[in-house]
């Protein structure tokens, strides 16, 4: 990353004819079939300038001729990407967070593209910051991005996650750790009328589902005096806001061993073990079980993992939602609600509602549309790159 001051060398991305109409429109993926050639060297932590077919500037982005996204835009002016550039993005991303005004201490302060730094994820838990590099080039600056968003979010230290799947698509190793300062690698945080403990060295994301932190307040708002059923709990976050809430039981299902002791000693924490029970249990088998000894409950939240990461795989994914959606709703009493979600990208809103429609004619039960749930807004959403909105969900009330 250069000083703001001094010269940087051009070295030039040329597209294809007729390829810069994803950019112009923009989105900000450069795909390695877009590509004519490169002009000059490159290193992977210096940006390269992104041109169409008759040498016109597109922007400027750091380039690995590896994965099938060769180059992402972090500006479309040809302007120095140094430490001033960062630190504006960062700046930018550290105000928009703070207008949100969230009820709790934990919440995304980087969201890549949805904050024109893509391949960079910063989430926030209580003082210190957890750092995730997708890409090779911030990769290559991690360190270095680290201090900056310490300095600007006022974190006491800020501790690396590695994802595997990007690392390898990108074709980089680092090892996880403190990139600034140091302290104990679980943190508590609080959410709400929550508390949490988020394990910074392992689970998913960065720890913690933060995307789904305004849909739990708005799901647990329907849960006093409700059977609940949580299926793929994971660490119980939607369990203990549906306790927190008033619900009369909660029944979490969770295949992880490690994510249920987490969960029990969540909902442990919160003075309500009596009202919870959580299961290890795969959520597929266990909905059928649950459906062929007819349990009934009066809220079901289904918020899978994705299932799938590949757009090959959605057919195959649209059959797994249509059989957990079809199983919870016949769990459900008449005048139960089902809270459900998918994360997947590929999977649009219209898809998933498809899927939801199927699953409630299949099963004969008449549902109404009551809510639509979408990321938090700490995960923004640009409207012209269309895979920054991944989370949907729907909250649906069974009529009969």
């Amino acid at each position: 990353m250069r000083g703001g001051n001094e010269p940087h060398l051009v070295t030039r991305l040329i597209l294809r004819s007729h390829r810069e109409a994803r950019l112009l429109a923009g989105h900000v993926w450069v795909y390695r079939s877009d590509v004519d050639r490169l002009e000059g060297r490159w290193q992977a932590d210096e940006p390269v300038t992104v041109c169409d077919a008759g040498g016109r500037t597109l922007g400027r982005g750091f380039y690995n001729p590896r994965p099938q996204i060769v180059c992402r835009l972090l500006t479309r002016r040809d302007e120095p990407v140094d430490a001033a550039f960062f630190r504006a993005r960062l700046e930018a991303a550290w105000r928009f967070r703070r207008s949100l005004g969230w009820d709790g201490d934990a919440a995304r302060v980087v969201s890549s593209e949805g904050d024109g730094l893509p391949g960079l994820v910063v989430d926030r838990y209580a003082d210190v910051l957890v750092l995730q590099a997708l890409t090779l080039g911030m990769d290559r600056l991690a360190g270095q991005l680290a201090a900056l968003a310490a300095e600007v979010a006022g974190a006491r230290a800020v501790y690396r996650r590695v994802d595997a799947t990007a690392a390898a698509i990108e074709g980089f190793e680092a090892p996880a750790g403190w990139l600034v300062g140091d302290g104990p690698t679980e943190v508590e945080i609080r959410e709400g009328p929550c508390r949490f403990r988020v394990p910074l060295e392992r689970g998913q994301k960065t720890g913690f589902y933060l995307d789904q932190r305004e849909n739990r307040a708005a799901v647990a708002a329907h849960a006093a005096g409700r059977a609940v059923l949580d299926a793929f709990c994971y660490t119980g976050a939607f369990a203990c806001w549906a306790l927190a809430r008033g619900a009369a039981s909660v029944l979490g299902l969770e295949a992880s061993a490690e994510a249920c002791a987490q969960a029990r000693a969540h909902v442990a924490a919160h003075g309500d073990a009596g009202r919870a029970e959580i299961l290890e249990a795969n959520a597929f088998d266990a909905l059928r079980e649950l459906q062929r000894a007819g349990r009934q409950f009066d809220l079901v939240i289904l918020d899978p993992p994705p299932f799938t990461r590949r757009k090959t795989a959605v057919e195959a994914a649209l059959r797994g939602y249509k059989e957990i959606n079809l199983r919870a709703l016949a769990c459900l009493r008449p005048g139960g609600l089902l809270a459900t979600f998918s994360c997947s990208h590929h999977v649009s809103p219209a898809l998933f509602e498809e899927v939801c429609r199927a699953a409630a004619a299949d099963g004969g039960r008449p549902v109404r549309l009551r809510a639509t749930y979408g990321q938090a807004q700490d995960h923004p959403v640009i409207l012209t790159i269309p895979e920054t909105r991944y989370l949907k969900g729907l909250l649906l009330e069974v009529l009969a």
